[in-house]
Parts: C-alpha cells; structure tokens; sequence
C-alpha cells in the first residue's frame, strides 16, 4: 500500500529526484549552461518558497540529490517548480517534450549522525562512480565547490512570462517591430546553502574545513578502491561524450539494505529515529480512517494537519 505523504517541517530531509526511464538528460554540457540554468531555478524557487532550506545538492546525468528543509506544502511544491521550470527550459534546449522527470523520493534524517552522513553521500557523487576524482571536477552543478569555497551558486533566471506577454504584444501590433531581446528579461538569481543543523556550531570557516576534509577523504577512498580493483577513471571529457540517449538504472542507495520501504536514513534504534517514527505511523492512519470517510461522502472528515486530501472520482450525469 502506498502511504501518504508524511513531512515534518523540524526534520532535514533527503530527496532524490530521478529521470525519465533513467535517461541521461541531465548530462552535463561544456558550455556550463545547465548547471547555470539549474542555478538559477533553485534561486527563484527559494525567492517563492522562502521556509526551505538548501543544504546540499549534486546533480549526475539520470539523477540528483538534494539536502532541504522547510515548511509543508511549500516543500512539495519547491520540488515541483525545480522539476518543472528544468524541464521546460532544458527540455527545449535538447529536444525533449514535456517532464524530464519520473520519480521523486524522499527520507527522513532526524539524527545529527544521519545528517552527516548524508552530507557526505551527496559529496561523494560522481567520485564514488569514478566519473571524476575530484567532485569539484564534475562539470555539472555539484555543491562541493559553492560549500569548500562559499555558501552560494551563481545562475540566470529567465522571465519567461514578461518575454511572451512583450513578444505578442509587439507581434500582434500591424506595425513592423522586432521581437524583444530575451537578454533583457534575464537577471542573476544565486542558489543560497545554508549550514547543516547537525553541524550549525561551527564557524564559517570551520564548517568549509570541515566540507575540505570530507571531499578528501572521499577522493582518497575513491582512489584506493581503482588502485585495488584496476578500475579506470571515465573523466570530464568522456562524462560530457555520453549520449543523452543513454539509460541506466539506478543501484538502490547503501541504507537501503533490507528494508521494503525507506522512512528515515538513520539507524533504527536511535532514539530520533523512534520519535519520528511514532509520529510517522500515527500520520498514517489518521490519515487512512478520515480518507475512508472522505470517500464514503462525510466531506468534513477531520484529515491530520498537512495531509493531501485524496481526489474524488467525478461520475457524468445519467441522462434523464
């Protein structure tokens, strides 16, 4: 049975987004255009949805990883609008129609030790797959070069709506004008991390020292691992050589071993773990007994707080 969305605004979370039949659509180009584009939509998501918070993210070919934190529903539909400006924008740029993007997961990181480790998980990537040594070699948008050296990506956010609403405007008139200069509804908008909760004790400097000797170790496992199993490193120009057309499924992630659905990513038998599960199953089936009721016609049925209500299958008229 699928459950319903559960979020817990006090609760860093782990969202992973996949493409389409996990396809590589999210290459990387060598222009940098992507991951300037992706930088300026997260941007303009957090302008819209000011409550979540960005801690890390790493973007690969099929797939991407985000850190985030924020209010419900403004979480959903941060993820949402990320999803669907990408498409629409980068879609039209490689020839793609409609959602580039498949599936959407998300798990609980209740534990100041979870939080860490999934810090280091989205550092790893693209070094741990041996695409790149470095993940500040990745030439796709990857938060361990904003996090080493800063707190912030730069991007460019396209108006596209004042750009249509002026090109009709100036192509409908009889006279003969030019379209509008689609530079001149582009302006900077900068993609803002913010510290860990797990690790917000420490300074600036503090916290990009310790972002510096994660990605090393992270570079030295890496390395140690080709030199035991004679595996080759792909590198930037094979990375930026792969065609779009490419497919490849996704391993499942490591804590997931064992488990038939994945809540939180954090060791069952901490004592946060057991808090938010508790509140997790108790979500769960207030929200099942009030959406039998929902269903049943009793459209007042007392829902838990930031539940979805389910939707009503809408029946046309007999005739007569």
């Amino acid at each position: 049975m699928k459950h319903a969305r559960f979020h817990d605004p006090d609760i860093v979370y782990h969202g992973l987004i996949r493409t389409v039949q996990g396809r590589f659509l999210l290459r990387p180009d060598d222009k940098n255009q992507l991951a300037t584009l992706i930088a300026g939509v997260l941007g303009r998501a957090q302008e819209l949805y000011p409550s979540v918070r960005l801690y890390a993210d790493a973007w690969l070919s099929n797939h991407a990883h985000l850190l985030i934190k924020g209010s419900f529903p403004e979480v959903s539909r941060f993820f949402a609008f990320v999803e669907r400006e990408i498409s629409r924008r980068w879609g039209s740029v490689i020839g793609w129609a409609g959602s580039m993007f498949q599936t959407f997961e998300s798990s609980a990181l209740p534990s100041e030790e979870s939080q860490i480790e999934a810090l280091s998980y989205v550092l790893a990537q693209s070094v741990k797959e041996h695409l790149v040594a470095s993940p500040h070699q990745w030439p796709g948008a990857h938060c361990a070069r904003d996090l080493s050296h800063g707190f912030s990506r730069q991007g460019i956010w396209f108006n596209g709506t004042a750009y249509g609403r002026a090109r009709h405007k100036r192509l409908g008139r009889r006279t003969r004008q030019s379209p509008p200069n689609r530079c001149d509804f582009e302006r900077p908008s900068t993609a803002r991390f913010e510290k860990l909760p797990a690790l917000a004790h420490l300074s600036d400097e503090e916290y990009r020292a310790h972002i510096t000797a994660v990605v090393k170790k992270i570079q030295a496992t890496a390395a140690e691992e080709r030199k035991s199993t004679r595996r080759k490193l792909l590198g930037r120009k094979h990375v930026l050589r792969v065609s779009r057309e490419s497919r490849s499924a996704l391993p499942p992630p490591p804590w997931f071993e064992n488990r038939r659905r994945m809540i939180c990513w954090a060791s069952r038998w901490a004592r946060e773990t057991q808090e938010y599960l508790q509140r997790y199953w108790e979500f769960q089936r207030a929200f099942r007994e009030a959406s039998r009721s929902f269903l049943a016609g009793r459209l007042d049925a007392p829902f838990p707080a930031n539940a979805f209500r389910p939707s009503i299958p809408m029946h046309p008229t007999a005739p007569g």
